[in-house]
């Protein structure tokens, strides 16, 4: 069974999110408007962070044994 990336998975949920609030926000784009958007294309580049961080120690490990 293969293992769930869950970084990758968060960013398919933040993307998806962000789509549903320009469609859904379009006429009222107020402050909250922006903090929803902001805070998911944060989370979007902690997620990409991670992924690189996550591939660099698993090459490390595999480069040691």
């Amino acid at each position: 069974m293969r293992k769930i990336n869950y970084p990758l998975l968060l960013i398919v949920a933040s993307t998806i999110l962000i789509i549903v609030n320009f469609i859904n926000s379009w006429d009222k784009m107020d402050f909250g408007f922006w903090g929803r958007i902001i805070s998911l294309i944060l989370l979007i580049l902690a997620m990409v962070i991670t992924i690189r961080e996550t591939k660099k120690n698993k090459e490390k490990r595999a480069y040691k044994k």
